[in-house]
Parts: structure tokens; sequence; C-alpha cells
């Protein structure tokens, strides 16, 4: 039957389409970020990226140190 895929399947399958393709490799960690990116660009909160995200502090933010388009609005908003 049909199973969710494991992260070392995900990373191989990724890793070998990349490669035929004469694509960077791309690591695990990228699809992470890329994901969180993706979550906050769609407006999600912070605090529901980092639930979904299983970000056990609050390091995500590091990676989006040049998205402005994502922290403008946290940063004028005023709590």
């Amino acid at each position: 039957g049909l199973r969710p895929l494991s992260r070392s399947e995900v990373i191989k399958r990724i890793t070998s389409l990349a490669t035929a393709h004469g694509l960077p490799n791309l690591k695990g960690h990228s699809l992470r970020i890329g994901g969180t990116l993706h979550y906050l660009l769609c407006g999600t909160p912070f605090d529901i990226v980092k639930t979904m995200g299983r970000w056990a502090g609050d390091s995500f933010t590091i990676y989006l140190r040049q998205h402005t388009m994502i922290l403008a609005p946290y940063l004028n908003d005023t709590p």
C-alpha cells in the first residue's frame, strides 16, 4: 500500500533528480527552510510556522535576514 516517504527516501529521490538534470544537490535542511519561507510569504503567522516546522526556538528567523517582504509587516505591527 501507500505510505509516506521517509526523510532519507525524499533526499535520495531529490538527489537523483538533481543529478539527472545537472542541478545542484539540495539538502533536507534547504527544503525545511524553503517550506518555512513559503508559509511566511503566504502570511502564516510566525508562531504557527514555528510549530509546523518543529522549530524549538526562534533560530529559523536567521534565514529571514534578507526577506524584508516577510519581516516588514511584523516590524510595523504594534503589540
